[in-house]
C-alpha cells in the first residue's frame, strides 16, 4: 500500500504545455544573451539543472513524460516557478481530465519541433514515438502538431533553425549600435528572412521599435520613380509604427530625399521613446532600376552617417538602425555603386558545414553515418532549403535515404520547383550558359573567367576555388545535363 502511494506521488507522465515550453525557452534565451550569446548545449544545461542529457531531451522535445520534479528543476535553474498551466499529464488520473480540458487549446501539448536550438539529440524512431503518444493521450488535441513543409521564414519557436556562428552574434551586437547598418545577402532560400526575424526579435529584447518592409510589396511603377518610392517607404514605416496620423496630407511633401529625411528626423525619430530598427527586405527589386537604386541606397547611407555626427541627446538619428537584405540571383548592374551595399556590417550567408548538416539531421531525428552525411552534401550541397526538404520527407517516410541518394529521377522530382527556378534564373543571363554547360558536363573543376565564375557563384550554382568552378551540387548535374545540350545541338 505504501509502495502504491509512493508511485502515485512520483508520476512520470508530465510534459510541458506550449506556454510552459515558451516560458522556459524565453528564459534560456535571455540568459544566453546576458552571457554574451554563449549558447547552452545539452552538457552545459545538464550541469546547470543537475539532470541527464537524455532527460533534458525529453523535456524540450516532449517525446515522453517525465517526473513533475524534473520540470520544476528546469524552471528553477532559470529562476522560474512551474505553474499549473505550464504542464500536463499524458495519462491523467481520475479528476484531472477536467483540469486538462480547462487549459486553453493553444497552451496544451506543444509542437513536435520545439525551440530548444542546440539542445536537441537524436530523437529516435518517430513512428514509435507517435504510437506511444496515441496510447497514452486521452484526447486528440494532445497529438503533436505535424511538421510544416519547409519554405519561407522559419518560425521563431522552431528548433530547426541552425545557427551559423559567428554571424548571428555579430548581427545581434551590431543592431545595438547607433546608426548601425547590416547588409545581408545570399541566394534565395538560404535563410535570410529567418535571420532578419531573429535580428528584429533581438532588437525587441533591447526595447527597440521594429519595422519590417519588403520591397516586393511595392508595385513596379513605385520602384521606378524615386518620389513615389520615398512616399511609399515613409508611409509603410509610419503605419507599421501605428503613426498613420503623422503622415502629411499632401504626398509630395515626402517626394524628395531632403523632405523624407526631415520627416524621419523631425516626425518619426524625434517622437519615438526608444530606438527604431528597420529591416528592408528584397532590396534586389530595385536592381532593375539602377538610378533609383543608387539614390535610395545613398539616402540610407546618409541616414546612417548622420547618427555619428553628434551625441545622442541632440541627434535623433542615434535612434535609427537599418538592416538591408537582397538576393544575389538578380545580378547587380555595373551602374549601381557597389560600395553603397558594403556600408556597415556585410553578412553573406554561407552554406551549412558538415557539422551543421549533422546537427540538422539530429533535430529531425535522422540517424546518419559520416559517409551518408558526405553523400547527402555531395548531392544537395549545404543549401539549407534543399537539406530541410530532404529531412522533412525522410522523417515523413515518403522516401528513404537510399532512394534519395541513388534514385536520380526521384530526387530530381522532389526538387522540381526549386530546380525550375534555378533554370529560369540562369536563362536571364544567356552569356553564362556556355561556361555553365562546360561545368555541368565535366566532373572536375573548370577554368572560367573571373566575372562569369563570380556571377555563377552569386546565383548559388557553383563553388569557386580561385578561377576554377565546380558544380554546387550533383542534383544540378542530374537536372541540367538533359537541358543545356539542347541549346547547342
Amino acid at each position: 500500500m505504501l509502495l502504491q502511494s509512493r508511485n502515485h506521488a512520483r508520476r512520470r507522465g508530465a510534459i510541458l504545455t506550449a506556454q510552459g515550453l515558451r516560458k522556459l525557452n524565453q528564459a534560456k534565451s535571455q540568459t544566453e544573451i546576458e552571457q554574451d550569446f554563449k549558447r547552452y548545449t545539452l552538457e552545459t544545461l545538464s550541469e546547470k539543472t543537475g539532470l541527464t542529457a537524455n532527460t533534458l531531451s525529453k523535456v524540450f522535445i516532449g517525446s515522453a513524460g517525465v517526473d513533475k520534479r524534473t520540470l520544476e528543476s528546469c524552471f528553477r535553474a532559470f529562476n522560474l516557478t512551474l505553474q499549473t498551466e505550464d504542464y500536463l499529464y499524458l495519462n491523467p488520473q481520475i479528476g484531472e481530465q477536467a483540469e486538462i480540458c480547462s487549459i486553453p487549446h493553444s497552451q496544451q501539448l506543444s509542437a513536435t519541433y520545439l525551440s530548444c536550438d542546440s539542445l536537441l539529440e537524436t530523437q529516435g524512431d518517430r513512428s514509435t514515438t507517435a504510437q506511444t503518444h496515441k496510447r497514452h493521450q486521452p484526447q486528440d488535441y494532445l497529438q503533436p502538431r505535424p511538421p510544416v513543409l519547409p519554405g519561407g521564414q522559419m518560425p521563431m519557436d522552431s528548433s530547426l533553425y541552425i545557427n551559423r556562428p559567428p554571424l548571428e552574434s555579430l548581427c545581434y551586437k551590431a543592431i545595438g549600435q547607433p546608426g548601425a547598418t547590416i547588409n545581408i545577402f545570399a541566394p534565395k532560400q538560404m535563410g535570410k528572412t529567418s535571420l532578419i526575424a531573429r535580428i528584429l526579435a533581438h532588437a525587441k529584447t533591447l526595447g527597440y521599435h521594429t519595422v519590417s518592409v519588403s520591397l516586393q510589396l511595392a508595385d513596379g511603377e513605385i520602384l521606378q520613380n524615386l518620389e513615389r518610392l520615398l512616399q511609399w517607404f515613409c508611409t509603410r514605416v509610419s503605419k507599421k509604427l501605428g503613426l498613420a496620423n503623422a503622415i502629411p496630407n499632401r504626398d509630395n511633401i515626402l517626394a524628395s530625399k531632403s523632405n523624407a529625411s526631415d520627416y524621419f528626423e523631425e516626425v518619426l525619430l524625434a517622437n519615438l521613446d526608444r530606438p527604431l530598427a528597420i529591416a528592408i527586405d528584397e532590396l534586389s527589386q530595385l536592381f532593375a532600376y539602377p538610378n533609383i537604386a543608387n539614390e535610395f541606397l545613398a539616402l540610407l547611407r546618409v541616414w546612417s552617417e548622420q547618427a555619428k555626427q553628434s551625441d545622442a541627446d541632440s541627434n535623433p538619428w542615434h535612434n535609427l538602425r537599418l538592416v538591408t537584405v537582397y538576393s544575389t540571383e538578380i545580378l547587380l548592374p555595373v551602374s549601381i555603386n557597389q560600395s553603397l551595399l558594403n556600408a556597415g556590417l556585410a553578412i553573406e550567408l554561407p552554406e551549412f558545414t558538415p557539422a551543421q548538416v549533422q546537427e540538422l539531421a539530429d533535430r529531425y531525428g535522422q540517424e546518419m553515418t559520416l559517409q551518408q552525411t558526405e553523400q547527402l552534401i555531395a548531392l544537395l550541397g549545404g543549401h539549407p532549403y534543399r537539406l530541410q526538404l530532404a529531412f522533412y520527407h525522410l522523417q515523413q517516410q515518403t522516401m528513404t535515404l537510399e532512394e534519395l541518394l541513388e534514385n536520380a529521377a526521384k530526387s530530381v522530382a522532389l526538387y522540381a520547383d526549386h530546380l525550375q527556378q534555378q533554370w529560369w534564373n540562369l536563362q536571364q543571363y544567356p552569356d553564362l550558359l556556355p561556361c555553365f554547360t562546360q561545368i555541368v558536363m565535366q566532373s572536375t573543376p573548370v577554368d572560367c573567367q573571373a566575372e562569369q565564375g563570380s556571377q555563377l557563384f552569386k546565383m548559388g550554382l557553383v563553388h569557386l576555388q580561385g578561377l576554377q568552378a565546380s558544380l554546387a551540387c550533383e542534383l544540378f548535374r542530374l537536372f541540367f545535363r538533359d537541358r543545356l545540350p539542347q541549346i547547342y545541338n
